[in-house]
């Protein structure tokens, strides 16, 4: 019997695991600051702000749990049981997985007399470091801002909001009534890889939807992609 000490085989995972933690506690420590500078560059949050304040939260018994919120604000209008109707601002959300990875989901507004299809979207799940987590604070202020215009009642978003729900909606993981429910965009493309093999596609079609998927990933999947290999 050799007397060399056996390797513990959980060993990596769990240095990989603390390592992705110190990034994310880094970025939960700081980012308070970075996300009050992106919300006060982004359109339209100086007007909203005006009428409904916001709180930027953690909790020391969630590590890796950072969460903007909007608060309440009345309607003007009564709800079903007649009562002052309100409707409750959205959020975003930072939580990291079990295994170190990085969630970022947005929730949308809500009230007692309408609200959005879906119960939240993600933005994006993977492996991300300090760096990579704070350049997406600006992106993701201005996916927050545009939610609150395109999901309140009382709101008028702008073309570029609209046009960006609409792509997040399409693009994104989604809750619907508690299910997850994969994106448009996944199954699309999944359903694009199944013809482009099962030999429905021909001629040239069958060399274009490869090109097309690969070209779809290289554009819009990049971030989601290259967060497998780190």
């Amino acid at each position: 019997m050799s007397g060399k000490p056996k390797k513990n085989i959980f060993a990596d995972a769990y240095e990989e695991r603390l390592a992705w933690n110190k990034e994310s506690d880094e970025f939960v420590k700081y980012a308070r600051y970075a996300i009050q500078r992106a919300l006060d560059e982004t359109e339209g949050f100086a007007e909203f702000n005006e009428l409904v304040d916001y709180r930027i939260d953690t909790d020391p018994k969630l590590p890796g749990w950072l969460q903007v919120q909007f608060g309440r604000r009345l309607l003007g209008r009564p709800d079903t049981d007649g009562r002052h109707a309100s409707e409750r601002g959205p959020s975003l959300v930072y939580s990291r997985g079990p295994s170190g990875e990085m969630t970022v989901m947005m929730f949308p507004i809500k009230s007692e007399v309408a609200s959005a299809l879906e119960d939240s979207l993600s933005l994006r799940i993977g492996y991300y470091d300090y760096w990579d987590l704070y350049l997406g604070v600006r992106q993701d202020m201005r996916d927050l801002i545009a939610y609150a215009y395109v999901t309140s009642l009382d709101l008028k978003p702008s073309f570029g909001q609209r046009m960006r729900i609409r792509w997040l909606r399409f693009a994104s993981h989604q809750h619907v009534d508690g299910k997850h429910q994969f994106s448009p965009l996944r199954s699309g493309v999944w359903n694009l890889i199944k013809l482009a093999f099962s030999g429905t596609f021909s001629g040239i079609f069958r060399f274009a939807t490869p090109l097309a998927i690969g070209w779809f990933i290289g554009r819009y999947g990049t971030d989601w992609l290259t967060s497998w290999f780190r």
